[in-house]
């Protein structure tokens, strides 16, 4: 203003500038050199604020901002994470699931611009710890825990033979087999931070038979001369039967199991 001699506006870009200034009257002018130096404004942060990592899995985030910044901070940020202040780069592997607040900074000779980034670390994916091979028997009943680290939420398996079936919150597989059979069974475990899977090797063999158990009577009188029959009896559909100290006359059919001839001479056996 050349009535009042102030100096003013909003300058538009940073720098120093050589100002010569002058004052008039009736009797001359008087100068003398002015050095304006324009500082830039403070930086702004450009980069997203918001950003998702995994506990034990590598992590980076670039803080970015306007105006040139020369240095840069990050505050509150989660146990394993960095930030390199020169270059603004956040690194590391972070160990605990959560959702942090970090305090973003980006400085330059005229100030500071901060932000809030939220970050969210997901849980690290389980990892299946139970015994990758079983063992059932048809008609019998059976179970087996899926057990896995990292916390699972719910857990799943496909490729269950007949019979059997998963409770999907407890990882619990049980039922009874209904055939013989080798499954390869997928086993998954899942949380917020993802899917861990396996495959169980679930042989399913049909039971060993049972033991006959001869339910005839356990005494019989035959006579000399005369024709004699027994039969043995038992359980669980024997194949085979035998006789051993027979008298003399009598024999045994081991395919039936039928006692029988003439006794040739009188006495207990």
């Amino acid at each position: 203003n050349q009535t009042t001699g102030l100096i003013s506006g909003t300058p538009s870009a940073a720098g120093t500038t050589a100002v010569t200034l002058s004052a008039a009257n009736a009797g001359g002018s008087g100068s003398a050199a002015l050095q304006i130096t324009i500082l830039p404004p403070p930086p702004a942060i450009t980069s997203a604020l918001t950003a998702q990592g995994q506990a034990g899995a590598a992590f980076t985030y670039q803080i970015t901002a306007n105006v040139s910044p020369t240095s840069f901070d990050a505050t509150g940020l989660p146990p394993g994470l960095s930030v390199n202040t020169a270059n603004g780069a956040v690194t590391g592997m972070p160990t605990t699931a959560g959702t942090y607040s970090v305090g973003l900074q980006a400085s330059n000779a005229s100030g500071t611009g901060q932000a809030t980034l939220i970050l969210t670390v997901m849980p690290a994916t389980p990892v299946i710890t139970s015994a990758l091979s079983a063992a059932a028997t048809t008609g019998a009943a059976f179970a087996y825990q899926i057990t896995a680290g990292n916390s699972p939420t719910s857990f799943n398996a496909t490729g269950l033979p007949a019979g059997l079936s998963i409770d999907t919150a407890t990882g619990l597989l049980s039922g009874t087999p209904s055939a013989p059979g080798t499954s390869s069974i997928t086993l998954s475990a899942t949380n917020a931070g993802g899917t861990g899977t396996t495959v169980l090797v679930l042989t399913v063999s049909n039971p060993p038979p049972l033991v006959p158990v001869i339910t005839g009577a356990s005494s019989a009188q035959a006579q000399v001369g005369a024709a004699f029959s027994y039969q043995i009896s038992a359980t669980h559909s024997p194949t085979g039967f035998n006789a051993t100290g027979l008298p003399a006359g009598l024999t045994v059919n081991t395919g039936t199991g039928l006692l029988s001839g003439t006794a040739s001479s009188a006495g207990t056996s």
